[in-house]
């Protein structure tokens, strides 16, 4: 019986992967229409839209935690989901595809990942003073940095020459649907992806904290990281970039100041500092790499992954140990 069982969960999984990669596909092919209609740059494209809709997985679970008085639960999410769109999403696909760092687009990658290294900073030296959360005045301060953020991004216009201009308002409709319909596809494969893993760990008595720490924590990227995927299959790196980067500002000031606002954010200090600095070096490599390197090569892609590796195996061990558990 577990054997038909644990059959059925694996094509269930294929099926939801194989979704998940063609609506991601489709989100991507979509988005670069709408950026030539609208004469936004596909970085903004990626830095907004898709990186709001992608994180509302980040969102829910972020607010639902905050909500129920677990907000080390929603910070957990927000830095680990940071790190994953770093060091996984843009070091897989510049190790299985490579990736241009296009010039034109330094200055706004740049700005962000300052944004989102001093908010994490700050956060840092707040929880070193003493003040273990994440309030109310913090939550509407972090919203009023998204407003601005939000702005900022639809300000620039991006080079467009007459040849990509040719698109009529009928198409550019058919796009949006096409875009919002792959979107909600992209997040609900999403899901499906995820509950399929974990019942296939449990199947096979996979350690819980092992789950956590992997399916789940790279779960709530998994939209983030299809379409990273798609973007840079396509050549698309404006895309690939604003979304990984994108999604860190947002998740650091949408979801972060979301969930802080109906109940203070609480943290547990070794993993919350473990997981702060390493999105703080994340930040950091990246941006040395987009400001020296003409491209993000597969070696450099293989640094990124395994970064990310020792990422896992500093946060569970430091879970295990507030468990009381032998790691």
């Amino acid at each position: 019986m577990l054997n038909a069982m644990a059959v059925l969960e694996l094509l269930s999984l294929l099926v939801s992967i194989a979704v998940l990669a063609k609506a991601s596909d489709i989100v991507v092919e979509n988005a670069v229409k709408l950026s030539n209609f609208f004469g936004i740059s596909k970085l903004a494209i990626g830095f907004l839209f898709i990186a709001i809709l992608t994180s509302l997985p980040e969102l829910s679970v972020s607010v639902i935690s905050s909500v129920h008085g677990e907000g080390a639960i929603a910070a957990g999410t927000v830095f680990g989901s940071n790190i994953a769109n770093i060091l996984l999403i843009l070091g897989l696909g510049a190790f299985i595809y490579g990736i241009k760092i296009e010039r034109e687009y330094m200055k706004e990658i740049a700005l962000v990942l300052l944004l989102t290294t001093v908010i994490s900073a700050y956060i840092i030296f707040n929880t070193i003073i003493g003040a273990k959360a994440l309030g109310f005045t913090e939550g509407l301060i972090l919203l009023g940095i998204f407003l601005w953020y939000a702005f900022y991004s639809l300000r620039r216009k991006p080079k467009i020459g007459k040849a990509n201009c040719d698109i009529n308002r009928s198409q550019a409709l058919n796009a949006f649907l096409f875009f919002t319909v792959s979107i909600i596809l992209v997040i609900i494969s999403s899901s499906f992806v995820v509950d399929n893993a974990i019942k296939l760990a449990q199947m096979f008595n996979i350690a819980e904290s092992f789950i956590g720490a992997t399916i789940i924590a790279i779960g709530t990227s998994l939209p983030e990281l299809s379409i990273g995927l798609a973007a840079i299959r396509k050549k698309q790196y404006g895309l690939a970039f604003g979304d990984a980067v994108g999604s860190n500002a947002i998740n650091l000031t949408l979801v972060l100041g979301m969930a802080a606002i109906p109940n203070p954010v609480t943290v547990v200090l070794p993993i919350f500092i473990a997981a702060l600095l390493f999105a703080i070096v994340a930040n950091m490599i990246l941006f040395y790499v987009a400001a020296v390197m003409p491209k993000l090569t597969r070696r450099g892609g293989l640094y990124f992954l395994l970064i990310y590796v020792i990422y896992i195996a500093v946060i569970f061990y430091l879970q295990s140990r507030e468990l009381g558990i032998s790691p």
